[in-house]
């Protein structure tokens, strides 16, 4: 943080050093930082991130800084009873979305620690064929739909390329995002309505 009263540009009020403030906005546009894709943003959170911490908590965000796994990302603050504005974009995920992250999740579960997860498409269409009736019982159709929210999961930074064409790391962020109580509970629900589509 700097002391300087002039500014970066005309106008500007601010008191955060450039490089914190373009952490800050990296944190908002997310969905995550890590410090292979980010290294200068990385270390900008770690050696500000308290500031930065602070300035999330301004706009009803936390702050998740993992430094084990070398990533962070922002998320909405628990605020109890009070109404706050949604600062960060949603997407609305389809049920083929959910239980690829909980596929993903699972499979970060069963690794040791520090162990990396690396998945190809072909191994996930398997973990998922049998949710195929509760979505589609054409095999083509299903395979676009599986297609569809791996590519999502690229988009988000939730599988990361490779030295290997096809294979995919799976982002350990997604042990921030879902524990094991969350992961199969969901899952109980999604292994429910499998079975009610079973004739």
């Amino acid at each position: 943080m700097t002391d300087s009263t002039a500014g970066l540009y005309s106008g500007d009020t601010g008191e955060l050093e450039l490089d914190t403030r373009r952490a800050l906005v990296q944190l908002l546009k997310g969905p995550l930082i890590t410090a292979s894709k980010h290294p200068e943003v990385w270390r900008t959170v770690i050696r500000d991130e308290r500031v930065l911490r602070s300035r999330l908590a301004d706009v009803f965000l936390d702050l998740v800084v993992d430094e084990d796994e070398q990533l962070a990302f922002t998320r909405p603050a628990e605020t109890g009873e009070h109404r706050t504005p949604a600062v960060l974009r949603t997407e609305r995920l389809t049920f083929m979305d959910t239980v690829m992250l909980l596929s993903l999740r699972q499979l970060l579960l069963r690794a040791q620690p520090g162990e990396r997860v690396i998945v190809d498409f072909d191994e996930v269409i398997e973990q998922l064929e049998m949710y195929r009736a509760a979505t589609s019982t054409d095999p083509a159709g299903f395979r676009r739909r599986v297609n569809s929210s791996w590519e999502k999961m690229k988009k988000y930074s939730l599988l990361a390329p490779t030295s290997t064409e096809g294979r995919m790391e799976v982002s350990p962020v997604l042990r921030q995002l879902f524990d094991a109580d969350q992961v199969a509970a969901v899952e109980a629900e999604f292994r429910r309505i499998v079975a009610e589509d079973q004739p």
